[in-house]
C-alpha cells in the first residue's frame, strides 16, 4: 500500500515523528512538507533533533491569510497526489496543512486517516476548530486520543466502525526527548530549576495588538515575582516588534527553540503558561502544572482532572490566577500528585491498524 503523510508545521513534525519511521519501514510511504513552517528554529532543527529522514516534496508555501495559505497548499498537494497516486494520504491535528490535505485528497477519492481526531474546544470563532469539523467529518480512518474524542465524534454522527482510540502520538516524542535534555542549558540561560515560568503564545486571539498588549502587560506584572522565559512564535515577534511591545528585564526572551531544549526547559520549569494544544499535553506528560492563556481548550479532560488550569487571557485574571498560585505550593503539589495515564507504542497500535485496512 502506497501512503502519503502531509505535514508543515512545528507540531506536526513532533506528533508524526514516531509515526514516520514505522511507515517508512512497513509501507511504501512519501513524505509532503507544505513549508507551513518555514524557518530552521521552526521546522529543521526538529528533523534533525527526532531523526527523520528529508521529505520527498517540499512545496515552500509560506505565509498568507488563512484562505491564501490553504488554497496555496491545496493546489500544490494536488500535484503531487495526482503523480503519486497513493491509497491513503495521513494528517494530523488542526492546522492548514491537515485541512488542504484532506480536501484535496477527499476530492481525488483518496482515502484520508486523521491522527488527533475528535479533539473539540467548542468555540468556532478559533481558525483551528473550524479545520478540526472539517477534517474529521472528511476523513475515512480516525485515529482519536481519549474517550473525550470519541464522544465528540459520536456526537457528530461519524460511525463508530472508523474511529479507534490509540492514544497521543506526542507521548512517544515527549518522553524520549525529555530524556535527553542537557541539564547544563539552564545555567547558560541562568536558570534555577524550578524557579521559573516557561510562556509561549501563538493563537490568532491572543495575537491581535490589543489582545496581546494585555497579555504581555500582565506577563511583565507576574516577572516581577519569578522569571519568566518566553520562546517566541515568529508572529508574535512581529506583532510586538512592530506595535513596540515590551517586555520587563526578568522576562527572558529567546528565538523558538529545538524540541530536545524546550522539552527540558518546560521539565524544569516551575510550570508553564500557553495558549497552545500541544504544551498542554507535554506538560501533562512531563508532570508541570499548565496554565491555559485561553477561554476554552480541546483537552478538556486534562482540565478536568484538575491537572491543567483554564486562566483567560485578561490582565486581571491572568495576575490573579498566577499570583495565587505562586503564593500557594499545596495548589502546586495536589497539581502534581495528579498523574494522567501514560500509553507509549502509540505509533505502533496506528501502524497494526493501517496494516488490516
Amino acid at each position: 500500500m502506497k501512503i502519503v503523510t502531509v505535514l508543515g508545521t512545528r507540531p506536526e513534525i513532533i506528533k508524526l515523528s514516531p509515526i514516520i519511521p514505522l511507515l517508512d519501514k512497513e509501507f511504501d510511504h512519501i513524505l509532503i512538507h507544505t513549508g507551513q513552517h518555514y524557518s530552521y528554529n521552526m521546522d529543521k532543527i526538529f528533523f534533525e533533533e527526532l531523526g527523520l529522514r528529508d521529505c520527498d516534496y517540499s512545496l515552500n508555501v509560506g505565509s498568507g491569510t488563512h484562505a491564501e495559505q490553504t488554497g496555496k497548499i491545496m493546489i500544490e498537494i494536488e500535484k503531487v497526489l495526482l503523480k503519486e497516486t497513493p491509497n491513503l494520504v495521513i494528517v494530523q491535528g488542526d492546522t492548514n496543512t491537515s485541512l488542504a490535505g484532506t480536501i484535496v485528497a477527499s476530492k481525488l477519492n483518496i482515502k484520508v486517516a486523521h491522527v488527533e481526531a475528535g479533539c473539540r474546544s467548542f468555540d468556532k470563532r478559533m481558525p483551528e476548530e473550524i479545520n478540526r469539523i472539517v477534517i474529521d467529518h472528511c476523513s475515512d480512518i480516525l485515529f482519536a486520543p481519549d474517550e473525550n474524542a470519541i464522544n465528540n465524534l459520536n456526537h457528530e454522527g461519524i460511525p463508530d466502525g472508523i474511529i479507534h482510540l490509540v492514544g497521543n502520538t506526542s507521548v512517544d516524542a515527549c518522553v524520549r526527548m525529555a530524556n535527553l535534555f542537557d541539564s547544563a542549558k539552564l545555567d547558560t540561560l541562568n536558570l534555577k530549576r524550578k524557579n521559573y515560568i516557561v510562556l509561549t503564545l501563538h493563537r490568532q486571539e491572543n495575537t491581535e495588538y490589543i489582545k496581546l498588549k494585555e497579555i504581555i502587560k500582565a506577563i511583565n506584572s507576574i516577572s516581577n515575582d519569578i522569571k519568566v522565559v518566553f520562546p517566541v512564535h515568529l508572529r508574535t515577534k512581529k506583532i510586538m516588534q512592530s506595535n513596540n511591545i515590551k517586555v520587563n528585564n526578568n522576562v527572558l526572551v529567546t528565538d523558538p527553540m529545538g524540541y530536545k531544549e524546550f522539552i527540558g526547559l518546560v521539565a524544569n520549569s516551575k510550570f508553564v503558561m500557553t495558549d497552545s494544544g500541544g504544551l498542554q499535553e507535554e506538560a501533562a506528560v512531563l508532570n508541570v502544572p499548565c496554565l491555559i492563556l485561553r477561554e476554552n481548550t480541546e483537552w478538556m479532560y486534562l482540565v478536568n482532572l484538575g491537572k491543567n488550569l483554564i486562566i483567560g487571557n485578561s490582565y486581571e485574571k491572568i495576575v490573579s490566577n498566577v499570583k495565587d498560585l505562586l503564593n500557594d505550593e499545596k495548589q502546586l503539589k495536589k497539581m502534581k500528585v495528579i498523574r494522567i495515564p501514560i500509553e507509549e507504542c502509540i505509533s505502533k497500535r496506528i501502524i497494526e491498524i493501517l496494516q488490516k485496512i
